[in-house]
C-alpha cells in the first residue's frame, strides 16, 4: 500500500472526457423537449435511452431516472430531487478531468411528504444518487488544495496561520485545523485574507488551541500528530437536505453493478473530482454510505478525487468487492465509524496518494456485520480482505 507524504493541489482522474454537447441535445427549459410542458415539480423524470437533455435552470423534481444522458450546462445550477439513477447505458456529467466544472453545481436529495413526494425505489429507497447496470456519473470540480500541513505552531488567542504549502483559497471560505493523536484537536474558521506568498492565512476569529506545526523544533511529538489545515468546500456539492440532521438519515451515494441477481453482471463507473458531500449516510442502514462502489468488480475506471466528505453519519469512503478504485487525496471528517473502508484482494494500491481523516466517531451499529468491523474504536483507515467484506456487504446489496 504506497502513498505518498503529501499531495499539495488537486489532482485530476487519468479517463478524460470532454462533455461537449452533441448537436441533438435538448435543452430542459424547452418546453418541446417535453412534448410542450416542462417537468412540474415533484415529477418523476425519466431520460429515455438514446436521448441528450442539457439542464440549463435549477430543477426540482421528485425522482430523476437517467437512462440517456444528462449533462449540465456550464451555469450555476441547482437540482432537488427524492432521488437520481442513473442507468444502464446512461450517463450524468457535469464538466470533465480535462475541464473541471467551474460554477457552481448543487444536488440536494431529500425524501418529501404530501403530493410532491416521489414514489420509492423498490430496492435503494430514497435520498441517493446511484450509478446501477453500467450506469455511469461524471462530477468533476474545480481542482483545489484539499489540504495541507501546518508549518508553523499556533498559539492560542492569535489569529494567523503559516502553512507548510502554498494553497489556492480564499478569503471567505471555510477551514479546519486539526492536530493530536487521532487529530482530536479540531476547529473550524473562516478565512479572512489570504497572504500574498499563498502561505499565510488570516482568520475571521483567533483559534483556542495550539497546534504543533511542521517547521517548528518539537520533542516527544508523533509525527501523525503534526497540525492539518484543510478546505471545507467545493464548487460541486451533493448533500442530504437540513431534516437529515433530524435523524441522522442522509442521502447516500452508490455506484455498483446490477441490483437484480438474475441479470447479467454489469460495472457501473463512478469518477468524482472536486466534489464536497455533506449531510451524507443514513445510521444504521448497511451499505447506505456517503460514497460507496459495491461488488463492481475490477473498478479501474471509477476513481474519487480531491473530495470533501463532512457531516457524515455513517462512515466516508467504501470499497467494497470493487477493486481498484482510485482514492487519492480527499478529507473525511469526523464520520461515525471508519473514514475509509477499502477491500484489498492483491494488495493493489487503491490508496494512491495522500488521504486524510480527521477524528473518526464512535459508532455502535445495530447490523451485527456491520459491528464485525470495530467502529467502537473508529480509525481513519480500515483495509479488510475481499472474502470478509465480501461477506459482511452480502445483507448490504442495493
Amino acid at each position: 500500500m504506497g502513498f505518498l507524504e503529501f499531495l499539495a493541489t488537486g489532482a485530476v482522474t487519468d479517463a478524460a472526457e470532454l462533455d461537449d454537447v452533441p448537436a441533438d441535445a435538448k435543452l430542459w427549459s424547452d418546453p418541446d423537449t417535453w412534448d410542450g410542458a416542462c417537468p412540474a415539480r415533484g415529477e418523476a423524470v425519466t431520460i429515455a435511452k438514446g436521448r441528450t437533455v442539457l439542464v440549463d435552470q435549477d430543477l426540482d423534481v421528485g425522482s430523476l431516472h437517467v437512462k440517456g444522458r444528462l449533462i449540465v450546462a456550464r451555469r450555476n445550477v441547482r437540482i432537488a430531487a427524492d432521488w437520481i439513477l442513473v442507468e444502464a447505458s446512461g450517463s450524468l456529467s457535469a464538466g470533465s478531468a480535462d475541464r473541471p466544472f467551474k460554477h457552481l453545481l448543487r444536488i440536494t436529495l431529500c425524501s418529501r411528504a404530501g403530493q410532491t413526494a416521489a414514489a420509492s425505489h423498490p430496492v435503494l429507497g430514497s435520498k441517493f444518487l446511484a450509478a446501477l447496470d453500467g450506469g455511469t456519473i461524471n462530477l468533476h470540480g474545480e481542482a483545489r488544495t484539499s489540504w495541507v500541513p501546518l508549518g508553523a505552531s499556533t498559539v492560542p488567542g492569535h489569529n494567523t496561520l503559516r502553512l507548510a504549502k502554498p494553497v489556492d483559497w480564499r478569503a471567505g471560505e471555510s477551514i479546519a485545523i486539526a492536530s493530536g493523536a487521532e487529530h482530536c484537536l479540531l476547529e473550524e474558521r473562516t478565512i479572512s485574507n489570504v497572504g500574498a506568498d499563498c502561505l499565510t492565512l488570516q482568520l475571521a476569529t483567533p483559534i483556542w488551541h495550539r497546534h504543533h506545526g511542521r517547521h517548528a523544533t518539537l520533542r516527544h511529538i508523533v509525527p501523525g500528530s503534526i497540525g492539518k489545515v484543510v478546505l471545507l468546500s467545493r464548487n460541486i456539492v451533493i448533500e442530504g437536505c437540513t431534516d437529515s440532521e433530524r435523524d441522522s438519515v442522509g442521502a447516500y451515494c452508490v455506484v455498483a453493478r446490477t441490483s437484480d441477481r438474475t441479470m447479467p453482471s454489469i460495472q457501473s463507473v463512478g469518477r468524482f473530482s472536486g466534489v464536497e458531500f455533506r449531510r451524507m449516510g443514513q445510521l444504521n442502514r448497511p451499505g447506505r454510505y456517503p460514497l460507496h462502489w459495491h461488488n463492481n468488480g475490477d473498478a479501474a475506471d471509477s476513481s474519487v478525487i480531491g473530495c470533501l466528505i463532512h457531516q457524515s453519519y455513517q462512515r466516508g469512503i467504501v470499497t467494497v468487492g470493487s477493486r481498484h478504485v482510485r482514492i487519492s487525496g480527499n478529507v473525511v471528517v469526523k464520520p461515525y465509524g471508519h473514514g475509509y473502508i477499502v477491500e484489498s484482494e492483491d494488495n493493489s494500491p487503491q490508496l494512491v496518494t495522500t488521504n486524510l481523516a480527521l477524528r473518526p466517531r464512535v459508532a455502535r451499529f445495530a447490523d451485527q456485520k456491520m459491528r464485525s468491523y470495530c467502529e467502537h474504536r473508529p480509525r481513519a483507515f480500515w483495509i479488510v480482505q475481499s472474502s470478509i467484506a465480501r461477506a459482511a456487504a452480502h445483507s448490504a446489496h442495493p
